[in-house]
C-alpha cells in the first residue's frame, strides 16, 4: 500500500521485538520493514531504507546504547523520526532523550491503543508523551526550581555509568571511550557528586533502578 508509514523496530530482545511487530501487523497505513537488535545496525538499516518511524528500546544490550543510536539518526536523517521504548518512567532520563532529538516517549506498559497514535502523531510532526507520565512530564517543565534538572547526567556521563556497573576499571572505560584515565576519574567523581551517592556499589543500584543497566 502506497503511504504506509514505514516502522523499524530496535529491541534487542527478539520475543519483544516480535511482539511490538505483531502489535502492528494488521493496522491500516502502518507497515513494519525491519528489526534490529543493536545500534549500529538499526543506524545502518535507517541510511538504507529510511523509514519514517523508529521505535528505539532505550536500555540496548551488549555496549549498544539506545540514546547514540537516536542521536545519530536524528543528526543524519531529517524524515526519519525515533519514539524511544523504556522499561522505567524516569522523567529526567525522557527530559534527555527527547533533548537529543527523539519526538516520542513511550513506557513498555502502553498498548495498542496508545502505539499506534503515538506513531500516527509522531509521523504527522506531533511529539507523544506515554500518557501514564504525561502529567508528570509537563510538570516538570513548568517547574523552574525543579531539583531533578540539578541531577541529569550528560550522554558520556550515563554512557560511563553504564561501563562502571558492567565492572570495568577506569583505564578500561577511558580505552572504550577514548579519553584518559584521569578525564574518567574525574567523570566518577562529577556523578557520584551529581547524584549524592557516595560509592560505586550505590551507582550500581541507582543505575538499575533508573534503567540503565
Amino acid at each position: 500500500m502506497e503511504n504506509e508509514i514505514r516502522v523499524l523496530i530496535v529491541d534487542d530482545h527478539k520475543l519483544i521485538a516480535e511482539a511490538w511487530s505483531s502489535l502492528l501487523e494488521h493496522v491500516e497505513g502502518i507497515k513494519v520493514i525491519g528489526t534490529a537488535d543493536n545500534a549500529q545496525d538499526a543506524f545502518d538499516f535507517c541510511l538504507e531504507h529510511k523509514p519514517e518511524i523508529v521505535l528505539m528500546d532505550i536500555n540496548l544490550k551488549g555496549g549498544s546504547n539506545g540514546l547514540e543510536a537516536t542521536e545519530r539518526i536524528h543528526n543524519s536523517l531529517a524524515k526519519t523520526r525515533v519514539i524511544g521504548l523504556s522499561l522505567h518512567d524516569d522523567i529526567s532520563f525522557v527530559k534527555k532523550f527527547l533533548s537529543i532529538g527523539a519526538k516520542g516517549y513511550l513506557t513498555k506498559n502502553t498498548n495498542k491503543t496508545e502505539l499506534v497514535e503515538a506513531i500516527m502523531k509522531v509521523h504527522q510532526g506531533e511529539s507523544y508523551i506515554a500518557a501514564e507520565i504525561k502529567d508528570r512530564y509537563f510538570t516538570s517543565l513548568l517547574d523552574i526550581n525543579n531539583t531533578e534538572s540539578k541531577k541529569e547526567l550528560t550522554l558520556k556521563e550515563i554512557e560511563i555509568v553504564k561501563l562502571i556497573t558492567q565492572g570495568f576499571t577506569s583505564k578500561e572505560i577511558a580505552e572504550k571511550i577514548f579519553v584518559s584515565p584521569r578525564t574518567v576519574e574525574t567523570h566518577r567523581h562529577n556523578i557520584l557528586k551529581k547524584l549524592n551517592i557516595p560509592n560505586a556499589a550505590q551507582l550500581s543500584s541507582w543505575a538499575k533502578e533508573k534503567g540503565y543497566m
